[in-house]
Protein backbone atom coordinates (compact mmCIF):
# COMPACT_ATOMS: atom_id res chain seq x y z
CA UNK A 1 0.00 0.00 0.00
CA UNK A 2 1.17 3.54 -0.70
CA UNK A 3 1.22 6.09 2.07
CA UNK A 4 -1.36 8.77 1.28
CA UNK A 5 -2.35 11.89 3.17
CA UNK A 6 -6.00 12.79 2.68
CA UNK A 7 -8.42 15.11 4.37
CA UNK A 8 -10.38 13.60 7.22
CA UNK A 9 -14.08 12.88 6.74
CA UNK A 10 -14.97 15.83 8.98
CA UNK A 11 -12.69 18.17 7.00
CA UNK A 12 -14.27 17.12 3.70
CA UNK A 13 -17.80 17.48 5.05
CA UNK A 14 -16.95 20.88 6.50
CA UNK A 15 -15.72 22.01 3.08
CA UNK A 16 -18.91 20.82 1.38
CA UNK A 17 -21.15 22.47 3.96
CA UNK A 18 -19.36 25.76 3.36
CA UNK A 19 -19.97 25.66 -0.40
CA UNK A 20 -23.55 24.33 -0.21
CA UNK A 21 -26.20 25.13 2.38
CA UNK A 22 -28.25 22.15 1.15
CA UNK A 23 -27.45 18.43 1.31
CA UNK A 24 -27.82 16.71 -2.09
CA UNK A 25 -30.76 14.42 -2.68
CA UNK A 26 -28.39 12.04 -4.44
CA UNK A 27 -24.71 11.49 -5.16
CA UNK A 28 -23.45 9.79 -8.32
CA UNK A 29 -20.04 8.13 -8.76
CA UNK A 30 -18.91 7.80 -12.37
CA UNK A 31 -16.78 4.91 -13.60
CA UNK A 32 -14.20 4.91 -16.38
CA UNK A 33 -15.36 7.00 -19.33
CA UNK A 34 -18.94 7.37 -18.05
CA UNK A 35 -20.29 10.88 -18.72
CA UNK A 36 -23.71 11.81 -17.35
CA UNK A 37 -25.46 14.71 -15.61
CA UNK A 38 -23.46 17.43 -17.32
CA UNK A 39 -24.48 21.10 -17.62
CA UNK A 40 -26.65 21.03 -14.49
CA UNK A 41 -28.52 24.07 -13.19
CA UNK A 42 -26.67 26.19 -10.59
CA UNK A 43 -23.57 24.13 -11.25
CA UNK A 44 -20.34 24.53 -9.30
CA UNK A 45 -17.36 22.19 -9.48
CA UNK A 46 -14.45 21.41 -7.20
CA UNK A 47 -11.38 19.26 -7.64
CA UNK A 48 -10.96 16.12 -5.56
CA UNK A 49 -7.87 17.78 -4.09
CA UNK A 50 -10.08 20.54 -2.70
CA UNK A 51 -12.70 18.15 -1.33
CA UNK A 52 -10.77 15.04 -0.34
CA UNK A 53 -7.13 16.15 -0.43
CA UNK A 54 -6.27 13.60 -3.15
CA UNK A 55 -6.95 13.06 -6.87
CA UNK A 56 -7.41 9.92 -9.02
CA UNK A 57 -4.51 8.81 -11.22
CA UNK A 58 -6.37 6.71 -13.82
CA UNK A 59 -7.30 7.90 -17.33
CA UNK A 60 -11.06 8.45 -17.58
CA UNK A 61 -11.37 9.58 -13.94
CA UNK A 62 -11.39 13.38 -14.02
CA UNK A 63 -11.30 13.85 -10.26
CA UNK A 64 -13.94 16.53 -9.86
CA UNK A 65 -17.05 16.87 -7.72
CA UNK A 66 -19.88 18.87 -9.25
CA UNK A 67 -22.89 20.19 -7.36
CA UNK A 68 -25.94 21.08 -9.44
CA UNK A 69 -29.67 20.63 -9.76
CA UNK A 70 -31.84 18.25 -11.78
CA UNK A 71 -35.32 19.76 -11.98
CA UNK A 72 -34.66 21.54 -8.70
CA UNK A 73 -33.15 18.57 -6.84
CA UNK A 74 -29.56 18.98 -5.73
CA UNK A 75 -27.16 16.24 -6.82
CA UNK A 76 -23.43 15.66 -6.29
CA UNK A 77 -21.65 14.14 -9.30
CA UNK A 78 -18.26 12.58 -8.54
CA UNK A 79 -16.28 12.13 -11.75
CA UNK A 80 -13.78 9.47 -10.81
CA UNK A 81 -12.88 7.15 -7.96
CA UNK A 82 -9.93 5.56 -6.23
CA UNK A 83 -9.00 1.90 -6.71
CA UNK A 84 -7.26 -0.72 -4.62
CA UNK A 85 -4.98 -1.52 -7.56
CA UNK A 86 -3.55 2.01 -7.43
CA UNK A 87 -1.98 1.04 -4.12
CA UNK A 88 -4.57 2.82 -1.97
CA UNK A 89 -5.87 1.18 1.16
CA UNK A 90 -9.55 0.56 1.90
CA UNK A 91 -9.88 3.85 3.81
CA UNK A 92 -8.82 5.92 0.78
CA UNK A 93 -10.89 3.92 -1.71
CA UNK A 94 -14.04 4.40 0.38
CA UNK A 95 -13.35 7.99 1.47
CA UNK A 96 -15.81 9.68 -0.97
CA UNK A 97 -18.58 7.27 0.04
CA UNK A 98 -17.94 7.82 3.75
CA UNK A 99 -18.00 11.58 3.20
CA UNK A 100 -21.38 11.36 1.42
CA UNK A 101 -22.74 9.25 4.27
CA UNK A 102 -21.52 11.71 6.90
CA UNK A 103 -22.90 14.64 4.89
CA UNK A 104 -26.34 12.99 5.00
CA UNK A 105 -26.86 12.15 1.31
CA UNK A 106 -29.85 9.79 1.07
CA UNK A 107 -29.15 8.02 -2.24
CA UNK A 108 -25.85 6.90 -3.78
CA UNK A 109 -25.79 5.92 -7.47
CA UNK A 110 -22.65 3.93 -8.37
CA UNK A 111 -21.49 3.23 -11.92
CA UNK A 112 -18.66 1.26 -13.43
CA UNK A 113 -17.34 0.16 -16.81
CA UNK A 114 -17.48 -3.64 -16.82
CA UNK A 115 -16.65 -6.53 -19.09
CA UNK A 116 -19.65 -8.61 -20.07
CA UNK A 117 -19.54 -12.29 -19.17
CA UNK A 118 -23.17 -13.08 -19.93
CA UNK A 119 -23.25 -13.84 -23.67
CA UNK A 120 -26.81 -12.57 -23.91
CA UNK A 121 -25.49 -9.08 -23.18
CA UNK A 122 -24.40 -6.58 -25.84
CA UNK A 123 -21.85 -3.79 -25.76
CA UNK A 124 -23.51 -0.69 -24.33
CA UNK A 125 -26.04 -2.55 -22.17
CA UNK A 126 -26.73 -1.19 -18.69
CA UNK A 127 -26.72 -3.90 -16.03
CA UNK A 128 -28.39 -3.10 -12.72
CA UNK A 129 -27.01 -5.07 -9.78
CA UNK A 130 -30.17 -6.56 -8.31
CA UNK A 131 -31.74 -9.11 -6.03
CA UNK A 132 -30.26 -12.03 -4.20
CA UNK A 133 -26.91 -12.27 -6.00
CA UNK A 134 -25.84 -8.76 -6.85
CA UNK A 135 -22.05 -9.01 -6.67
CA UNK A 136 -19.11 -11.24 -5.93
CA UNK A 137 -16.89 -9.55 -3.41
CA UNK A 138 -13.08 -9.50 -3.34
CA UNK A 139 -11.75 -10.28 0.13
CA UNK A 140 -8.05 -9.77 0.64
CA UNK A 141 -5.97 -11.82 3.05
CA UNK A 142 -3.68 -9.84 5.32
CA UNK A 143 -0.56 -11.29 3.71
CA UNK A 144 -0.07 -10.86 -0.01
CA UNK A 145 -3.49 -9.44 -0.89
CA UNK A 146 -4.55 -12.83 -2.27
CA UNK A 147 -8.05 -12.58 -3.74
CA UNK A 148 -10.85 -14.91 -2.73
CA UNK A 149 -14.40 -14.54 -3.99
CA UNK A 150 -17.18 -14.25 -1.43
CA UNK A 151 -20.87 -13.63 -2.12
CA UNK A 152 -22.62 -10.61 -0.61
CA UNK A 153 -26.32 -11.01 -1.42
CA UNK A 154 -28.07 -8.02 0.10
CA UNK A 155 -26.08 -4.90 -0.76
CA UNK A 156 -28.31 -3.87 -3.67
CA UNK A 157 -31.61 -5.39 -2.55
CA UNK A 158 -33.24 -2.10 -1.60
CA UNK A 159 -35.82 0.48 -2.59
CA UNK A 160 -33.40 2.55 -4.67
CA UNK A 161 -32.55 -0.43 -6.87
CA UNK A 162 -36.26 -1.19 -7.26
CA UNK A 163 -36.93 2.44 -8.18
CA UNK A 164 -34.21 2.51 -10.84
CA UNK A 165 -35.51 -0.73 -12.34
CA UNK A 166 -39.07 0.65 -12.51
CA UNK A 167 -37.82 3.85 -14.15
CA UNK A 168 -35.87 1.81 -16.69
CA UNK A 169 -38.93 -0.25 -17.57
CA UNK A 170 -40.97 2.91 -18.08
CA UNK A 171 -38.32 4.47 -20.33
CA UNK A 172 -38.01 1.29 -22.41
CA UNK A 173 -41.77 1.34 -23.07
CA UNK A 174 -41.91 5.03 -23.97
CA UNK A 175 -38.66 5.39 -25.93
CA UNK A 176 -37.64 2.84 -28.59
CA UNK A 177 -34.02 4.07 -28.41
CA UNK A 178 -33.76 3.17 -24.74
CA UNK A 179 -32.63 -0.42 -24.34
CA UNK A 180 -34.29 -2.34 -21.50
CA UNK A 181 -32.05 -2.64 -18.45
CA UNK A 182 -30.27 -5.91 -17.79
CA UNK A 183 -29.82 -7.31 -14.30
CA UNK A 184 -27.15 -9.59 -12.96
CA UNK A 185 -24.19 -10.39 -10.75
CA UNK A 186 -21.06 -8.22 -10.77
CA UNK A 187 -17.67 -9.76 -9.97
CA UNK A 188 -15.44 -7.14 -8.35
CA UNK A 189 -11.78 -8.11 -8.68
CA UNK A 190 -8.56 -6.33 -7.73
CA UNK A 191 -7.07 -5.62 -11.18
CA UNK A 192 -5.42 -3.70 -12.76
CA UNK A 193 -4.88 -6.27 -15.51
CA UNK A 194 -7.83 -7.60 -17.45
CA UNK A 195 -8.87 -11.18 -16.83
CA UNK A 196 -7.32 -14.13 -18.65
CA UNK A 197 -9.56 -16.44 -20.65
CA UNK A 198 -9.27 -19.02 -17.87
CA UNK A 199 -10.38 -16.47 -15.27
CA UNK A 200 -13.28 -15.41 -17.47
CA UNK A 201 -14.42 -19.03 -17.75
CA UNK A 202 -14.12 -19.40 -13.96
CA UNK A 203 -16.27 -16.32 -13.37
CA UNK A 204 -18.89 -17.51 -15.83
CA UNK A 205 -19.10 -20.83 -14.01
CA UNK A 206 -19.60 -18.85 -10.80
CA UNK A 207 -22.66 -17.28 -12.50
CA UNK A 208 -21.13 -13.82 -12.87
CA UNK A 209 -22.66 -11.62 -15.56
CA UNK A 210 -20.07 -8.81 -15.60
CA UNK A 211 -16.63 -8.15 -14.14
CA UNK A 212 -14.82 -5.00 -13.04
CA UNK A 213 -12.37 -3.54 -10.53
CA UNK A 214 -14.45 -1.21 -8.38
CA UNK A 215 -17.88 -0.55 -6.82
CA UNK A 216 -17.82 -3.34 -4.23
CA UNK A 217 -15.97 -1.23 -1.60
CA UNK A 218 -18.55 1.55 -1.94
CA UNK A 219 -21.49 -0.86 -1.73
CA UNK A 220 -20.10 -2.47 1.39
CA UNK A 221 -19.40 0.90 2.99
CA UNK A 222 -22.95 2.16 2.43
CA UNK A 223 -24.59 -1.08 3.55
CA UNK A 224 -26.28 -0.63 6.94
CA UNK A 225 -26.08 3.17 6.89
CA UNK A 226 -28.79 5.76 6.20
CA UNK A 227 -27.37 6.19 2.68
CA UNK A 228 -28.99 3.72 0.28
CA UNK A 229 -26.78 2.62 -2.62
CA UNK A 230 -27.51 1.10 -6.02
CA UNK A 231 -25.10 0.23 -8.81
CA UNK A 232 -25.12 0.00 -12.60
CA UNK A 233 -22.48 -1.58 -14.83
CA UNK A 234 -21.93 -0.16 -18.31
CA UNK A 235 -21.07 -3.23 -20.41
CA UNK A 236 -18.08 -2.12 -22.49
CA UNK A 237 -17.25 -5.46 -24.12
CA UNK A 238 -18.70 -8.96 -24.18
CA UNK A 239 -16.39 -11.95 -23.97
CA UNK A 240 -16.70 -14.81 -26.44
CA UNK A 241 -14.43 -17.71 -27.34
CA UNK A 242 -13.07 -16.04 -30.46
CA UNK A 243 -12.98 -12.40 -29.29
CA UNK A 244 -9.94 -10.52 -28.05
CA UNK A 245 -10.13 -8.68 -24.73
CA UNK A 246 -10.38 -4.94 -25.33
CA UNK A 247 -7.96 -2.48 -23.75
CA UNK A 248 -8.67 0.61 -21.66
CA UNK A 249 -9.16 2.92 -24.67
CA UNK A 250 -11.88 0.66 -26.05
CA UNK A 251 -13.50 0.58 -22.63
CA UNK A 252 -13.62 4.39 -22.53
CA UNK A 253 -15.10 4.54 -26.04
CA UNK A 254 -17.86 2.05 -25.26
CA UNK A 255 -18.70 3.77 -21.96
CA UNK A 256 -19.07 7.10 -23.73
CA UNK A 257 -21.53 5.61 -26.24
CA UNK A 258 -23.75 4.21 -23.46
CA UNK A 259 -23.68 7.39 -21.40
CA UNK A 260 -26.59 9.02 -23.24
CA UNK A 261 -28.98 6.28 -22.11
CA UNK A 262 -27.54 6.29 -18.59
CA UNK A 263 -27.95 10.05 -18.39
CA UNK A 264 -31.62 9.75 -19.34
CA UNK A 265 -32.10 7.01 -16.74
CA UNK A 266 -30.48 8.97 -13.90
CA UNK A 267 -32.31 12.21 -14.65
CA UNK A 268 -35.62 10.36 -14.63
CA UNK A 269 -34.74 8.45 -11.44
CA UNK A 270 -33.47 11.46 -9.48
CA UNK A 271 -36.27 13.81 -10.45
CA UNK A 272 -39.28 11.67 -11.49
Amino acid sequence: MIETTTKSISQSVEFLRKVSKDVPEAAVVLGSGVKVLEALSDEQSFSYDQVFGISPTIVGHAGSLTLGRVQGKLVAVMRGRFHLYEGHDWEVVTLPTRVMIEWGVRHLYLTNAAGGLNQEFAVGDLMLLTGYRDHLNPKWKETGLIPALMSAPTACANELTNHIWAVGEKLAKSDQRFRPLKSGTYAGLLGPTYETLAEIEMLRRLKSDAVGMSTVPELQTALGTKTVAAAISVVTNVWSDDAAIDGHEEVLKAAKAASERLDKLFRAAIAP
